[in-house]
């Protein structure tokens, strides 16, 4: 990485300079990485799509010297001033968002360095003490990420606090009451001065290496930094607009969306905010909805292939639908899943058992609505690795946290468990332990090995996580030679970003691929009602046979709690029934299909 070296000019060098230094430098200079470390005076310096009103004290600034001017990138609004050290990064990287983590746990890494006890937190930020010190922003060029962050060395607090005004929501977002109680500067813990800190910094990412700027480079620059210095770039024009929507999502930050529509159609948009740019946000998302319905059908239609977290950081095609028009309306449940989870005396009585034996069950902790039919023929699925899943998947009603110890006696108290109630076929499925080094793994072989030994003739069916797609876990796994062994696929391509919180499509079907290689019948299982076409379940269907899995599960997707995500359609038994006949056709073995079905539903009579 190289230092950029600017020559000196007669006026001091002001905000827009340095942003235009940046930019020409990420276009013209694609041979390594540039850093540099720079300071200005007093300046607001406002996020790409920040409304200036929200913001900041425009009247303040004026009276007490404060520049405002406005950065190519996104995010939230700061102010910098001499005691300010600004640090700008253009890397090659591809990936803007691993550039972004890796650049700024390399600013915590050079803090730390200096015995400052420095924390990355949230989106962009650094802490000391709990307050924070650095924050930074990004924006994408071609082949190119720009990086920028401001670290507060001996900066004036004061005119920090009364030149911003963020709003009471974003405040509250962070736990604080105003700007001032949640920052802090770092000179306060070295005695080094700011020069020699800069210094420090400059050695510490770049060594000796640099790229000094010619007479050419430099009429350039000025040519980008009169644009990036005018009224028009900082201030801009307020686009007309007939409707207004504001949201705040966590991990994405405040959109503020202007809507132009003419006969309830949209005929221009502007989305304003303090979020993250990854990609052209006019050209990949806004454009494409010029002329579309303002309705959450067409929008959702219109933006069916667009990635929308690759524009915006964070954001889902969910978020944003509910962002310009609020939450889903209510679905009714229909009358073929109204459900009598009435307790019976017989369903009592293997509650009772696994009471006794401390058993988890998923048939309680995923709201299973088949349960007191289960429990009534003695059959339960029993759940391992505690009732505290690492995951939190939008569609799932477990507990998630941090999971307690591994409890040494639970392998046995599952085979007693499987004694008690007689079971001549067993279904253990568990929490995702990602905390442990091997995702569970060890576990998950001494409680199969437990049951066998105590139940030599039960079957065994196990459902099983992915283990970060670890080949050598799940053929440790599977050497107990189980059964069957399942893995849901949960949901389409499409929906698994915003339905499943850590596991990916195609890890979850090569964990498949990996059941049918060591010769186990594998059987996998996905949701209907979350939004996905026919065209993606029968793509589903053929990805899953590719694998070598021949039994499968469909069942309706029942929304456990307001939290988790709304049911787009209830599927009605016919089509349930015509996707078993497709599913059939196509290759399957079995196929259980229905709205009740889950995964390990009629597990025994299914059995191959």
């Amino acid at each position: 990485m190289k230092y950029i070296i600017i020559p000196e000019r007669e006026q001091e060098n002001q905000l827009p300079f340095y942003f235009a230094v940046e930019e020409y430098v990420a276009r013209t200079y694609t041979d390594d990485d540039y850093f540099m470390v720079w300071r200005v005076e007093p300046t607001v310096m406002l996020g790409r799509n920040q409304l200036i009103d929200n913001e900041v004290d425009v009247e303040y600034c004026k009276s007490n010297g404060v520049h405002i001017y406005r950065r190519k990138s996104g995010g939230g609004c700061i102010y910098a001033d001499h005691g300010c050290m600004q640090f700008s990064y253009i890397s090659f990287a591809e990936n803007v968002n691993r550039a972004f983590v890796d650049y700024m746990k390399g600013v915590a890494d050079m803090l730390r360095s200096l015995n400052i006890d420095a924390r990355l937190s949230g989106r962009n930020d650094i802490l000391v003490d709990g307050k924070k010190v650095a924050g930074s922003a990004f924006y994408r060029l071609k082949g190119r990420s720009v990086l920028h962050n401001s670290l507060l060395f001996g900066t004036m607090l004061d005119h920090l606090s009364k030149a911003l005004t963020p709003s009471k929501e974003k405040l509250r977002s962070k736990g604080v009451a105003s700007v001032s109680q949640r920052v802090t500067n770092i000179g306060q813990h070295t005695d080094l001065s700011i020069e020699d800190f800069m210094a420090y910094v400059r050695k510490y990412m770049c060594g000796d290496e640099v790229r000094v700027l010619t007479p050419d480079d430099m009429k350039v620059i000025e040519g980008i930094e009169k644009e990036l210095a005018s009224d028009e770039f900082t201030y801009g024009k307020n686009p007309k607009y007939t409707e207004e929507r504001r949201k705040r999502f966590a991990d994405v930050g405040t959109l503020e969306a202007h809507i132009e529509l003419k006969n309830n159609v949209i005929v221009n948009m502007n989305l304003m905010g303090d979020y993250f740019l990854l990609g052209d946000l006019d050209r990949e998302l806004l454009d494409l909805l010029r002329g579309v319905d303002f309705t959450r059908e067409a929008v959702r239609a219109k933006l069916a292939d667009v990635d929308i977290s690759a524009v915006i950081r964070g954001l889902t095609i969910d978020q944003f639908l509910r962002l310009l028009f609020g939450r889903p309306p209510h679905i009714m449940k229909p009358a073929w899943l109204k459900i009598d989870l009435t307790s019976k005396k017989s369903s009592g009585e293997t509650a009772g058992i696994l009471a006794r034996h401390k058993m988890n069950t998923i048939c309680m902790s995923g709201l299973c609505p088949n349960r007191t039919e289960c429990w009534i023929a003695r059959t339960a699925t029993l759940m391992i690795g505690g009732e505290i899943c690492t995951r939190k998947c939008r569609f799932c009603n477990t507990m998630s946290g941090r999971p307690e110890l591994l409890d040494d006696n639970e392998p046995q108290r599952v085979a007693e468990t499987v004694k008690a109630l007689n079971l001549r076929y067993a279904v253990i499925t568990s929490v995702d332990r990602d905390d442990l080094p091997d995702f569970g793994a060890d576990h998950w072989v001494k409680t199969v090995e437990a049951v066998q030994a105590m139940n030599p003739g039960t079957k065994i069916e196990l459902l099983i996580p992915d283990f970060m797609g670890r080949a050598d876990l799940i053929r440790k796994v599977l050497a107990t030679k189980p059964h069957v062994c399942g893995h849901n696929m949960e949901t389409v391509r499409r929906l698994t970003p915003s339905v499943r919180s850590v596991a990916q499509y195609d890890r979850s079907l090569e964990v498949l691929a990996e059941i049918s290689r060591c010769g186990i019948q594998a059987k996998t299982g996905f949701m209907l009602g979350l939004g996905e076409t026919r065209e993606e379940i029968l793509a589903t269907m053929d990805d899953i046979l590719a694998t070598g899995c021949k039994r499968l599960t469909l069942g309706q997707y029942l929304q456990p709690t307001a939290k988790h995500l709304p049911v787009v359609e209830y599927v009605t038994p016919e089509q349930f029934e015509e996707y078993k006949q497709i599913a059939l056709a196509k290759g399957f073995k079995s196929v259980v299909s229905g709205p009740l079905v889950r995964s390990s539903y009629h597990s025994a009579e299914e059995s191959l």
